[in-house]
């Protein structure tokens, strides 16, 4: 069983450490491996359904108001666009964050086998995880993106044109899709842009063009903004 790529532990001070890699197989757009303490993240959302799996201490998520928490052998399902934060812990987590496309698979049923697999083997390798996720596909995936329902699906460079094309006020526009979504429109929008940067930085690009491409200001803009709202840097993003 080739074994999973976990970060080395950080040391104390340490915040958490990420890596991402893209599978063959299984229907698998991307993974994420963390441990470490501190595996806090802001709210953000992802394009991609997330799939959770702990595999040590307990990873513990905000999702639309709501806590909700998994432990060695416990899964979570967060369904794609929808914003979620993630919390520390009192001690060290060790997980893995399946990506994949909207509706592909049937995410409880897999988090199930993932979970059996756990108990019988002690360990989860590349070969298991795109075994398992084969399993539980569905023939076609679904999946709507949240932002595109609500502003008509458009694009749009400001609050106040995205509710003229509603029909609303500015403000009323904005409670309403914070009370939609988690966040308050701006934050959505750079979110969006995040997810640009995700899919072109996954193909390759060179950094410095993806933030000019996603309208950041530069490269250094685009790097804060990534690593807090996804653990990493571009660059260690688009190595993966």
């Amino acid at each position: 069983m080739t074994p999973l790529p976990f970060p080395a532990t950080p040391g104390a001070r340490a915040h958490q450490v990420w890596d991402y890699r893209r599978p063959a197989g299984g229907g698998i757009v991307e993974l994420g491996t963390v441990r470490g303490l501190d595996v806090a993240l802001p709210v953000h959302f992802h394009r991609e359904d997330q799939l959770t799996f702990v595999l040590a201490g307990r990873r513990r998520f905000v999702i639309a108001g709501e806590m909700c928490e998994a432990g060695p052998g416990e899964g979570v399902h967060i369904p794609a666009d929808l914003p979620h934060r993630s919390l520390r812990g009192a001690e060290e987590v060790v997980c893995v964050n399946l990506y994949t496309p909207p509706g592909l698979h049937a995410a409880s049923d897999l988090i199930a086998g993932l979970a059996r697999h756990w108990r019988r083997t002690g360990g989860l390798g590349w070969a298991d995880l795109t075994r398992i996720a084969e399993e539980h596909r569905h023939s076609l995936g679904i999946g709507l993106e949240p932002a595109s329902l609500f502003t008509g699906g458009d694009a749009w460079d400001s609050v106040g044109e995205a509710a003229r094309r509603a029909g609303m006020s500015r403000e009323g526009y904005s409670r309403r899709f914070r009370k939609l979504h988690g966040v308050p429109p701006h934050a959505f929008a750079l979110q969006e842009r995040l997810n640009d940067a995700r899919l072109l930085l996954r193909a390759g690009e060179p950094i410095a063009a993806v933030a000019a491409d996603t309208g950041f200001t530069d490269q250094s803009h685009l790097g804060r903004c990534f690593r807090r709202a996804f653990g990493v840097t571009p660059g260690r993003y688009r190595a993966g």
